[in-house]
């Protein structure tokens, strides 16, 4: 294979569907060649949620399935990471072609109670499709692992969720933040899980790295049994253009239909406070990181106490180019995830969307 015809493979592997075989590495699989994918922007009928009960039956219903997307890795800088050479063919290797999107999917239940377990999965990229197996590294966790066993997540009913320590390590080290914003009215989410890092001489909190994966609703959930075809999960992004500033700035109101606040209890574990009401600000400044898809990242950390925002302008995901650019600029409206901790402690959660004044 030519070097142009690497590179190019490089930029359609993920975008192009082709044949696949079965796939092996943790376990054996029974690939999914041809299926029928529902519309990220196929309507789908709101359900009222007006108790927390109400909205986690809705959250369940959303969150549930199988999800195939494009994952990729950013360093504090936002700039994307390449893929390990362990895990990247020879052939690209020999003709200096880096790769920076794995192909992914995201196996998700509700196994019992209030809890959402993610088997999630990284396709090792191949050179075309000549070969008969694709091989996977994957993780299994229960997404609330470390939330102090709270039996309210923050949640919505589209399928958005946040989950985050209960109690940040005093010892420092690093700790995870997984942030999902899902679209209104379809089966398409962004999932951002966030490294956070102490500095070895400031000692403050800081964003070392953002895995953020764009995912798609393809099927009911059957333990990640079936894999999409090679070259699925839709077009690579980690080298598009970051999030414009300009398409942040300016005035925003909280849309209050679609915003819920969860506050924690003096034992620390979370209780929804609002839904369906106006949501007060607990980050502001400007963006710490812009990525692509219209993501970006605020945080501002001062000993235990941390304020963190993870925010999508809603419809760029869904297009690349100039048309990404166009619509960022056009977008009235962005969905976030905020977090606030005071003296290292969880004290607040904000799952909400916002209008262009």
């Amino acid at each position: 294979m030519s070097l142009s015809s690497l590179r190019a493979h490089a930029q359609t592997f993920y975008a192009k569907p082709r044949c696949c075989g079965r796939a092996h590495a943790v376990r054996t699989r029974t690939p999914l060649c041809a299926r029928a994918v529902q519309s990220a922007d196929a309507p789908v009928a709101a359900q009222p949620a007006s108790t927390y009960e109400d909205i986690w039956s809705a959250f369940a219903s959303k969150a549930q399935g199988e999800w195939e997307g494009i994952t990729a890795t950013f360093d504090a800088n936002g700039s994307a990471q390449p893929l390990p050479d362990r895990y990247v063919p020879e052939a690209y290797r020999d003709w200096g072609v880096e790769l920076f999107d794995w192909q992914s999917q995201s196996s998700c239940s509700i196994p019992q109670g209030r809890s959402l377990r993610n088997i999630f999965k990284r396709l090792m990229p191949t050179v075309g499709c000549e070969a008969d197996a694709i091989a996977f590294v994957e993780e299994a966790a229960d997404v609330w692992q470390a939330d102090g066993g709270s039996t309210v997540k923050p949640v919505t009913p589209e399928g958005g969720y946040l989950a985050a320590p209960a109690q940040l390590p005093a010892d420092g080290g690093k700790v995870k933040l997984e942030g999902c914003v899902a679209a209104p009215g379809g089966r398409s989410r962004l999932r951002a899980v966030l490294t956070l890092m102490q500095h070895w001489e400031s000692k403050q909190w800081q964003v070392a790295f953002v895995d953020l994966s764009r995912e798609t609703w393809y099927g009911e959930f059957n333990g990640g049994v079936e894999l999409s075809g090679c070259a699925g999960g839709g077009r690579p992004f980690a080298k598009d253009a970051a999030t414009a500033p300009a398409a942040l700035a300016g005035a925003w109101r909280t849309e209050p239909a679609e915003s819920y606040t969860y506050v924690a209890s003096a034992g620390g574990h979370m209780e929804l406070a609002a839904a369906g009401q106006q949501s007060g600000a607990i980050a502001s400044g400007e963006p710490t990181l812009l990525l692509p898809l219209g993501v970006w990242v605020r945080f501002a950390a001062t000993g235990g106490d941390v304020e963190l925002e993870l925010g999508a302008l809603r419809g760029v995901s869904s297009v690349s180019g100039e048309a990404a650019a166009q619509a960022g600029a056009a977008a009235g409206l962005r969905d976030m995830v905020r977090a606030s901790y005071k003296a290292g402690k969880l004290q607040r959660v904000a799952l909400m969307a916002e209008t262009r004044a």
